[in-house]
């Protein structure tokens, strides 16, 4: 579906991708992780032609970005909505769905985003998740095979993230191809079956969440106590301790040795502990620093 070779993009002197390489398979759903700045949007804007690298070369679907034979398997949710004046939800979708050879029909995509009963209402008077729902109606107009999703559930409330992420899901079945970023790093874990970890111009990571878990090596321990975080943060093995109220998180290297110690506390100063693998926002913070 897309294949990048050496690319390397500079604006004046910021060297922002440097000699990246990727190749995307039909039905991944690729999750690109990376702080602000760190070129997720960028990359997103070269593969769809939006922008021309400074070096190297990308393929999607065997051709150029700027060729137009691929325009109607390609879907694209960018961070920018589309506000049109003077505009309804309704007129907007009929104008777009008019680009495409064989597009989804109007109420399936106000059906798709949840947007049926604002139809006939002005785009200009529409929330902001409202309007986001909007974009996703608008990229999935051409019914495409190859989805970009950038930050894709900024401004939604937590019912409309639940129901977007259940389309999304319904898509992977479908076996859909998905580029997608989000600062929002359990929606990344839950539906990317690949994960892309951008920084400094280069892939620091590209593999499943399991082989990350696995590379990193970390495991979090949650307890309740009453006893300060200080209590825990001399012990050897622990990377992090985040307290809120009585709930204590340890980011620790190995769980064996923490659990040695917290076992004569358990019961007594300790209570309710849990054992998992570090999650992708563990592992992303911890990687940042480092």
């Amino acid at each position: 579906m897309i294949e990048i070779k050496q690319v390397t993009m500079q604006f004046e002197q910021q060297v922002v991708l440097n000699q990246v390489d990727l190749s995307v398979q039909p039905g991944e759903i690729v999750g690109l992780v990376g702080a602000n700045g760190a070129g997720k949007s960028t990359l997103i804007n070269l593969i769809l032609g939006r922008l021309q690298p400074t070096a190297g070369e990308i393929r999607i679907l065997g051709q150029k970005p700027t060729e137009k034979e691929h325009f109607n398997l390609l879907g694209a949710m960018m961070q920018g909505n589309v506000r049109l004046a003077r505009v309804s939800v309704i007129e907007e979708l009929e104008l777009v769905c008019s680009y495409y050879q064989q597009p989804r029909s109007v109420a399936e995509l106000l059906t798709l985003a949840d947007l049926k009963a604002q139809a006939h209402k002005m785009v200009s008077q529409l929330s902001g998740g409202q309007l986001r729902r909007l974009s996703f109606a608008l990229a999935m107009a051409g019914n495409p095979d190859l989805l970009f999703l950038d930050e894709p559930t900024v401004g939604m409330d937590v019912g409309s993230r639940q129901k977007f992420w259940q389309q999304i899901e319904q898509l992977k079945e479908a076996g859909k191809t998905i580029i997608v970023t989000s600062h929002y790093l359990e929606e990344i874990e839950h539906i990317a079956t690949r994960i892309l970890l951008l920084k400094d111009g280069q892939f620091q990571f590209d593999g499943d969440l399991a082989t990350l878990q696995q590379q990193f090596k970390g495991t979090q321990i949650r307890f309740t106590t009453d006893l300060p975080a200080a209590t825990f943060a001399k012990w050897l093995g622990v990377i992090r301790v985040t307290k809120t109220g009585a709930n204590v998180l340890l980011q620790v290297t190995k769980s064996d040795p923490i659990l040695s110690q917290l076992a004569p506390m358990m019961g007594i100063q300790v209570h309710d502990v849990q054992v998992q693998a570090s999650s992708l926002n563990a592992i992303y913070s911890e990687m940042m620093e480092d």
